[in-house]
């Protein structure tokens, strides 16, 4: 019988190596064997794969010995091993393997220097006497699974990031609404030329400015509807880039390369720009001492299980690479590059928002944006887009705008919001335009002021998120009364379905905030004249 549980002696003795080497060859796992001292003695094909080490480079060309090299290149692991030469079975799970060799020392493959990650046994093969003979490393390759798991926690974390980016977005809009409202109103009750009156200009200069953050917080938090066309890349792309090209300066030359049969994409062509123009301020900012930024366009079809991204779906996509030759980025930042406000650069060098934004832009089109680095070499972003398929592209609501048509004033207006702050500074612009407004904090204060005298109001101006009911609720509840009374919407999340939403009913307007006097004034105009 065999001294092995679970063998026989009766497969013939000049089959068995066969058999063991069979085994051995075609597992799926990669496999070493050294013996007691460390001297490789065998290796798979799986290894080979895995670390790109063929036996005769390693067994015959180098004779390594394995405990020798492992404890230069990576002493964590050679402290683990070291335990199976003692006797011991071990076991790594999730464990990255990346050689590291002393100053002056290449590493042996690119797959060694580059790591993976791996399940690891290690398991000692012993004499009758217990003496430890030969050592067995069994490494399972799961460095496939690993990235999908980092992707798919990269994810759920801007998701995460991106709910909260949204709801910030959200409150600061109201915060900005008191602001930009009473400058307005400061600036139309000053003397024009004051001193007093450039200050509150100068106010809303800044509320301007702190708009455009909250707009790439919606984009970041993907609330932001693009406004799509078909566009071609070979007739769009000459023109960023010349523009691009004059901000970026002589130090940093734009080298475009644009295949001729590239497909048409349905893209919102400004935020399309926002993205060339992010990366490339990203790979200019990455060679301080000037270098030329590569952006190369092109046709990529991906079949099942082809994709560079494991949440790709399987299609036609345009791929578009901008890469440079900087300082490139180390694991632990290539890990958070597109979060918000995650930035490497000194402090007043950059709100950390451009690749962020970036981010937002692509996944709203339905399109993918992977990062490659290696230190010292350089960085390149690679931004996936669905081919066109053709057809009207979708354009989302804007934010209403005058139409042509008697000026009105003198109208009863109601206004809905919870935050007293919106409250009142929208009723202060009412009265300052001509109007007399009611203002009250919710969708159920609302009803009961408007079931006493439904012929009272001839508008109503409502927020749309609030925390009782949100303001479709009040328009639902309104019209189902059989009151036709004309309703603003505004709010400061406005989203493709709040637009969409506003679109679909009639005598409803949608007002984004935050907005001045004028603009509120103008939009109560043209909403009114609907009645």
């Amino acid at each position: 019988m065999s001294p092995f549980k679970g063998f026989t002696h009766l497969v013939p003795d000049e089959e068995v190596r066969d058999l063991l080497e069979g085994l051995i060859a075609f597992a799926p796992v990669a496999i070493m064997i050294t013996d007691a001292e460390g001297n490789v003695i065998g290796v798979n094909h799986a290894h080979t794969l895995l670390t790109g080490l063929t036996f005769e480079r390693i067994v015959l060309d180098l004779k390594m010995n394995f405990r020798h090299y492992l404890k230069m290149v990576n002493p964590e692991a050679s402290a683990e091993l070291e335990r199976a030469y003692q006797g011991e079975a071990i076991e790594l799970s999730d464990f990255f393997y990346q050689v590291k060799p002393p100053p002056g020392v290449a590493p042996l493959t690119e797959k060694l220097a580059r790591g993976f990650w791996i399940n690891a046994r290690a398991f000692p093969i012993k004499d009758s006497e217990g003496r430890v003979t030969y050592v067995v490393v069994m490494n399972e390759d799961i460095t496939t699974k690993k990235e999908l798991e980092m992707l798919l926690a990269q994810a759920q974390k801007m998701e995460t990031i991106g709910t909260l980016a949204g709801g910030l977005a959200h409150d600061f809009n109201n915060i900005l609404s008191g602001v930009v409202g009473y400058a307005s109103l400061l600036a139309a009750r000053l003397p024009e030329g004051s001193p007093d009156h450039e200050a509150a200009r100068t106010i809303l200069e800044a509320a301007d400015r702190a708009t455009v953050l909250t707009n790439h917080l919606l984009t970041i938090a993907r609330k932001s509807a693009p406004a799509l066309a078909v566009v071609r890349l070979q007739e769009m792309l000459p023109r960023t880039v010349a523009f691009l090209s004059r901000t970026i300066g002589p130090t940093h030359p734009i080298r475009l390369e644009v295949a001729e049969d590239t497909f048409e994409v349905d893209v919102d062509r400004p935020q399309l720009e926002q993205v060339i123009t992010n990366l490339c301020l990203n790979a200019r900012d990455a060679m301080p001492g000037g270098g030329a930024i590569t952006i190369v366009v092109g046709n990529h079809v991906f079949g099942e299980g082809e994709c560079p991204l494991p949440t790709m779906p399987a299609g036609e996509y345009v791929g578009i690479a901008v890469g440079d030759t900087g300082v490139g980025m180390p694991p632990d930042v290539m890990g958070r590059v597109f979060e918000p406000f995650f930035t490497t650069k000194e402090l007043g060098r950059g709100t950390g928002l451009g690749l962020a934004v970036a981010y937002g832009i692509v996944k709203s089109h339905r399109g993918f944006i992977r990062a490659t680095s290696k230190v010292g070499q350089g960085s390149e972003f690679l931004v996936y887009l669905p081919r066109s398929r053709g057809g009207a592209a979708r354009t989302p609501g804007r934010a209403l705008r005058a139409v042509a048509g008697p000026a009105t004033s003198g109208l009863s207006i109601l206004i809905v919001d919870d935050d007293p702050m919106v409250r009142r500074v929208l009723c202060d612009m009412l009265v300052r335009i001509g109007h007399q407004p009611v203002g009250v904090d919710g969708v159920r204060s609302a009803l009961g002021v408007l079931m006493k005298d439904w012929d009272r109001y001839d508008l109503l101006v409502v927020d749309v998120v609030m925390p009782d009911r949100d303001g479709f609720a009040l328009v639902e509840a309104v019209r189902s009364a059989g009151a036709e009374i004309p309703v603003l919407l505004c709010t400061g999340l406005s989203t493709p379905e709040v637009q969409d939403r506003a679109r679909s009913l009639p005598r409803v307007a949608i007002l984004s905030k935050p907005f001045d006097m004028k603009s509120f004034g103008e939009a109560v105009a043209s909403v009114a004249r609907r009645r």
